[in-house]
């Protein structure tokens, strides 16, 4: 078992400096979000004005960046946990699931590693113990789905996920968990 989570940890270790040099050399400065769309499905409606001026996103809306077509799909509890990967009292487990398609001409890398939590403006740590964390490297024209996982307390009033759009630049997409 402990040896497990050593692997584990060598292996997100790997990935987290691939992804790092893969970035790097990857991104822009002018790299900017705007809302294009919603899921299939949704009910929400939005002026094209107003949609295309947000910064903050929910669950059903699509975004697209300079290289990216990010579908928000949904956001939950995740309760697949075992005792040695329970929350601690008092937090709960919650994911963000995403549709990522490449909308440039070269290959792009998305994992969690690219998004950061914050439950009431603290930060929050990776929940990574799912097997379905969103990590793929996205060929032209290709989609990729996946969630990303956090623990944050379970009275948490507002919680937003950040996804960098961009390691050469601040700009960041604020999906809220409702």
């Amino acid at each position: 078992m402990k040896n497990n989570k050593i692997i584990n940890i060598i292996a997100t270790v790997f990935v987290a400096s691939t992804f790092f040099a893969m970035a790097v050399g990857s991104g822009t400065s002018s790299d900017t979000a705007s809302k294009v769309g919603e899921v299939s499905g949704s009910s929400k409606s939005d002026s094209s004005a107003e949609a295309n001026t947000k910064t903050q996103y929910v669950a059903g809306d699509v975004i697209e960046t300079k290289s990216l077509r990010i579908s928000y799909l949904s956001c939950g509890v995740y309760s697949g946990y075992d005792q040695f990967t329970a929350p601690k009292d008092g937090n709960k487990i919650i994911y963000c699931e995403f549709e990522f398609e490449n909308t440039s001409n070269s290959d792009k890398f998305v994992s969690s590693f690219d998004f950061n939590c914050f439950a009431d403006d603290n930060s929050c740590d990776e929940y990574i113990w799912a097997n379905d964390n969103l990590s793929a490297t996205i060929s032209a024209g290709r989609k990729a789905k996946g969630k990303v996982y956090y623990e944050v307390p379970a009275n948490a009033g507002n919680v937003e996920i950040e996804f960098d759009s961009s390691l050469l630049s601040s700009n960041k997409i604020i999906f809220l968990y409702k």
